[in-house]
């Protein structure tokens, strides 16, 4: 089973399109060298936090993320005890030229969640949470996952702005961006950081804010893990318990008229009002788009605001009544097998006729199993300036996320010559992606993603990290 196939199930658990993943494909051994045996055991003497070693029982737990293609073979894996433990485990890999990851909930589509013969700096060593007095902010380690701090949050009357799947790590979440089911009303998750200590590439331990080193503060805002390793995030919460959700599923023979509803829905969606959809097909299937509403608010105007999408022709399934916040945020399970995907995704501002022909065409019998996500943004996220943060789409449209799904070892070029395809097709604006969910897309890619905020995020990584040790990720050039 693959993450988008479980996304939904928390809520709904009419989804029949699961496609069945195996994580068996080697790839090969990039020629970097392993530090000697007696310098390598020397540094783990030094450190109070633990090493995994390749034939550890551990360690194959670690090395592996979500994304099953990149099946990387670290020389070691080091869960850091105290800020100490990182800066003496950036330091060992930066002295002996060794690829460098930082791992959380090893969600990363791109697989920068480990590397190859390099040192993983697995962080679920650091998993604090401390609620407020007042429940208005937490104190979360940089190692958290999701579902922990939406739980904590949830006893406390609260809600913290996270997503859907409780095994994502916050810190790779929040840096990146954070598309939330209540961010048309309280904004992304990097919104809501008030601040952050971070250990820097050369073992400084800094805290970024509005008013320390807030031009750091104002990176991290969607600027990916591209300035350092993060320890403690300062995080906002909201006083939402219950709200108006749950899927409506839409079904017909081609996925137009679904997304057509869609597009009706976004149009006259209030900022109280977080849409989410996710199209699936398989081949010789008929698509369906699952919609995920949230309504924050009168229960009484969300119902108003619903009615015209949950009584179109093409409902099969309606969810959709008050509920728990938690029961959106954590709709997926608490554990994630790794999943053979091939991803293309992009933004654009308008969900027009050219592209719903586009997605229709492209769902229509499709070699392999498809799914694609519709992420609109809009209200509170649109409202902060692009100057701002880091986070590069302040502006009313959609992020899409298409990711086609294969086997090894056969099906892999008939999933990516359908993506080709559609890159090659589907109209995008000139600037914007969102980071998280691009695959390894190169400098043009993260340029395109980040457009006029490029610049400025280069001078800041030439501050922070100028000979660019934090290198895999959604990677911003030193200046």
């Amino acid at each position: 089973m693959n993450r988008r196939s479980f996304l939904w199930q928390g809520v709904c658990s009419s989804l029949p399109f699961l496609a069945k993943t195996r994580f068996s494909q080697p790839v090969a051994a990039f020629p970097i060298p392993v530090p000697p045996s007696g310098d390598l055991a020397a540094f783990a003497r030094g450190l109070a936090g633990t090493v995994f070693y390749p034939g550890d029982s551990k360690y194959e737990q670690l090395r592996k993320g979500y994304a099953a293609k990149f099946n990387a073979h670290p020389a070691l894996i080091v869960r850091p005890a105290n800020p100490q433990d990182i800066a003496s485990a950036l330091s060992f890999a930066r002295s002996n030229g060794m690829p460098l990851a930082v791992r959380c909930g090893g969600h990363s589509y791109a697989g920068y969640s480990s590397c190859e013969r390099g040192l993983v700096l697995d962080m679920s060593g650091f998993g604090n949470i401390v609620l407020s007095n007042d429940k208005s902010t937490a104190r979360v380690d940089g190692g958290v996952l999701s579902g922990a701090l939406e739980k904590a949050a949830a006893q406390a009357g609260a809600a913290a702005v996270l997503g859907q799947c409780p095994s994502v790590g916050v810190g790779g979440f929040l840096l990146g961006g954070g598309i939330s089911p209540i961010m048309s009303k309280f904004g992304l998750g990097c919104d809501n950081v008030i601040a952050a200590t971070m250990v820097l590439a050369d073992g400084r331990e800094v805290r970024a804010s509005v008013h320390e080193n807030p031009d750091l503060y104002w990176a991290i805002r969607g600027g990916g893990g591209n300035f350092g390793v993060v320890t403690e995030f300062e995080v906002a919460l909201h006083p939402v318990t219950n709200v108006l959700g749950g899927n409506v599923i839409l079904e017909s023979a081609t996925l137009q008229e679904p997304l057509l509803a869609l597009r009706d829905a976004i149009a006259a969606s209030p900022d109280e009002l977080t849409l989410i959809a996710l199209a699936s097909v398989e081949p010789g299937q008929k698509p369906r788009l699952v919609i995920q509403a949230c309504y924050v608010g009168d229960p009484l105007k969300g119902e108003k605001a619903l009615a015209p999408l949950r009584g179109h022709q093409a409902v099969v399934h309606d969810s959709v009544k008050i509920r728990p916040c938690l029961d959106l945020e954590q709709a997926a399970p608490p554990d994630i097998p790794p999943s053979y995907e091939e991803h293309c995704s992009g933004f654009f501002a308008e969900l027009d006729d050219k592209r719903i022909g586009t997605f229709a065409d492209s769902f229509h019998n499709p070699p392999v199993a498809l799914d694609c996500f519709f992420i609109p943004l809009n209200g509170a996220v649109t409202r902060v300036p692009l100057s701002a943060t880091a986070f590069p789409l302040r502006r009313d449209g959609i992020v899409f996320d298409m990711a086609a799904y294969w086997n090894p070892p056969a099906a892999q070029p008939a999933a990516k010559e359908w993506v080709e395809a559609l890159k090659a097709k589907m109209p995008l604006d000139k600037d914007g992606n969102y980071v998280n969910i691009m695959e390894r897309e190169g400098e043009d890619g993260v340029r395109h993603a980040y457009g006029s905020n490029y610049a400025r995020l280069q001078q800041i990584k030439a501050r922070y990290d100028p000979h660019n040790l934090f290198s895999l990720n959604q990677n911003i050039l030193p200046a």
